[in-house]
C-alpha cells in the first residue's frame, strides 16, 4: 500500500511540472543575419553569433549598441528582426511562448499557421502577452517593463500580465501603450510603416521611440522578410518573404 501512494504522488508532481498537460518542446532559432554582434549567455561569460548558427529554447541573448540581428524560428513560421542594445530569452517551459523580451525593440513576423496547427505564438514582456495567428507587429519595451505594440499586418490580441483589464484587440495600422501595473490602454491609428519602424521610429507619437533613431529594428531595414534582409552578414532566407494577415 505505501508503494502504491508513492507511485500516485510522483505522477502527480510529474504532471504539475508541465504546464496544460503538454510536454515542453525544444525550438531551434536559426541566426539569418547579424549587424556587428549578437551575443549568447554561456554561464560566467558571452559567445558571440553570425550567420548559420542557431540558438535553442531557454537561451539568453543580447544585441549591443549599434548593433541588429535576424532570427528564423521554421518549426513555427516565426521571423524576429531583433533591434540594438535588446535584451531577451528564448522562452522555454512556457506552452506557446517563443520569445520573451526584457528590454529594447524587435519586429516580428508571423506566416499563417499550417491547417490543423492551433498552437499559440506568443511573445512576452513585463507588461504584456501578444497573440497572434498570421501577422507583423512592431514592439519595443522601454527600461521600466513599459510596452508599445505597432502592428503593420493582421491583428494581435494583448493581455496585460497582471490582469487588470480585459484583452484588447490592436489591428494593421493602429498601436498601443501597455503600462506595468495597469490595463492596456485601447489602441489608436498610428501612421508608421516597417521602413519608420526599421530606421527606429518609435510609437509614442511623432518623436522617436525611447531606443533613439540611430538604432536599427532588424538586420532588414527595408526588407518585410529575412529574404529583404541588408545587414552586414546577412544571407537570405526564401520561405519568409510572404507573411500573413
Amino acid at each position: 500500500m505505501k508503494t502504491s501512494v508513492i507511485i500516485v504522488v510522483i505522477s502527480l508532481v510529474a504532471i504539475s511540472a508541465v504546464p496544460d498537460g503538454h510536454e515542453s518542446e525544444t525550438l531551434t532559432y536559426d541566426v539569418v543575419a547579424v549587424k556587428r554582434a549578437l551575443l549568447l549567455e554561456t554561464g560566467e561569460s558571452e559567445r558571440q553569433l553570425g550567420v548559420g548558427d542557431s540558438a535553442r529554447s531557454g537561451d539568453a541573448l543580447r544585441t549591443k549598441s549599434r548593433s541588429s540581428a535576424e532570427l528564423a524560428v521554421p518549426a513555427r513560421a516565426a521571423v524576429f528582426h531583433i533591434g540594438a542594445k535588446t535584451t531577451f530569452r528564448l522562452a522555454h517551459d512556457r506552452p506557446g511562448v517563443l520569445l520573451e523580451i526584457e528590454r529594447g525593440r524587435l519586429r516580428a513576423v508571423f506566416e499563417p499557421s499550417s491547417e490543423g496547427d492551433e498552437r499559440e505564438r506568443l511573445v512576452t514582456t513585463p507588461s504584456a502577452v501578444l497573440a497572434v495567428r498570421g501577422t507583423e507587429y512592431g514592439i519595443e519595451v522601454e527600461k521600466d517593463g513599459d510596452t508599445w505594440v505597432m502592428v503593420f499586418e493582421g491583428t494581435v490580441e494583448i493581455r496585460d500580465t497582471g490582469g487588470f483589464g480585459d484583452p484588447v484587440r490592436v489591428r494593421a495600422g493602429e498601436s498601443t501603450r501597455i503600462r506595468r501595473g495597469r490595463a492596456t490602454k485601447a489602441p489608436s491609428p498610428n501612421g508608421l510603416t516597417r521602413g519608420d519602424w526599421d530606421r527606429g521610429r518609435g510609437v509614442s507619437g511623432t518623436q522617436t521611440g525611447s531606443m533613439g533613431s540611430s538604432q536599427q529594428g532588424g538586420a532588414g531595414a527595408q526588407g518585410r522578410g529575412a529574404g529583404g534582409s541588408t545587414g552586414s552578414s546577412s544571407k537570405g532566407s526564401g520561405g519568409s518573404q510572404r507573411h500573413g494577415g
